[in-house]
Order: C-alpha cells, then structure tokens, then sequence
C-alpha cells in the first residue's frame, strides 16, 4: 500500500515540478526526494521540459555553407588529424588519405614515414610493413585515441603515433 501512494505521489507531482513550478523549486523538490530512481526520473522531467521549452521558443534557420567554407574546414580537419588529443574536438574524420613523401627508420627499427601533407607519424613497435615513396596510404582512427597506417592493397596494418 506505501509502495502504491509513493507512486501515485511521485507521478502527480512530476508534471508539477516540470511546468507550473519555476525551475528552483522544481530543482529542491527533486533535491528532497530520498529514493534514488525516483530523484532522477524528477531531474530527467525537468531537463526534458526544459529542452522543450528552448526547442519552441528558439527556432533558428539553417545556414547554407559556401564551397570554400567546406573545403577550408576539410583542409583544417585534415591539418589536425591526430592531434586531437591535445584537443576536445568531436567532430574528427574517422580516417585521412595520404601520400609518403619521405620514410626513414629509429635506431630502434621502427618506421617513420612523412607526408605530403607536411605530418610526421612513428610506427609503436617493429613489425614489418610495406610501404614505398609515392605510394597512397590511409590513416584509420582506433579507440582510445590509437591510429593505425593502412594500404588497399594488402591487409596488414601498423599502429602510428604522430609527431608533428
């Protein structure tokens, strides 16, 4: 019987704290609530009608972008690519196409290979990989903010860290 007023009670007093109680009150009559589930679905409440109340009252027109805005933000993605480390940018390419245009190796046998676009990337550990001057390479984005070099041609791949 306590399990079914406290429903009751909680979903009669939902729709109050989302739209006729400002946003304070509705915010410490969430606070005051002592059941964990039901705190949040009152937190949720609040920010779903908050988030429908912005989505009405503010109705923006989209932008169409010009051709050389696009292809500036792609040159200025590609100029980044696997840097993204060093910054908080969501909205990263999941892979970049490039040309060697120099290889050279560490004293420690692993591959250092420069672009034409001007990055450097080192090869994490010593496997073998095939790759000549000229030829075109894809950069592939892994998880946790590993890369790997990569060839249609063959189907091994190399984990790289970039340089510069």
């Amino acid at each position: 019987m306590k399990s079914v007023f406290a429903v009751v009670i909680t979903i009669i007093s939902l729709p109050l704290s989302a739209s006729s109680v400002p946003l304070t009150q509705a915010l410490e009559l969430c606070r005051a609530e002592q059941n964990a589930l039901r705190r949040l679905t009152c937190y949720d409440s609040i920010q779903h009608t908050a988030a429908q109340q912005n989505n009405t009252a503010v109705q923006a027109l989209p932008v169409q972008a010009t051709p050389a805005a696009k292809a500036a933000a792609k040159a200025e993605s590609s100029d980044s690519f696997g840097m993204e480390h060093k910054q908080n940018n969501d909205d990263s390419a999941e892979q970049l196409a490039v040309t060697v245009k120099s290889l050279r190796y560490s004293p420690r046998k692993e591959l250092i290979v420069e672009f034409d676009n001007g990055q450097r990337w080192r090869q994490l550990g010593s496997d073998y990989y095939s790759i000549k001057v000229g030829q075109q390479h894809l950069i592939k984005r892994g998880a946790l903010n590993s890369f790997f070099l990569a060839n249609d041609n063959n189907n091994r791949t190399i984990r790289i860290r970039r340089e510069q």
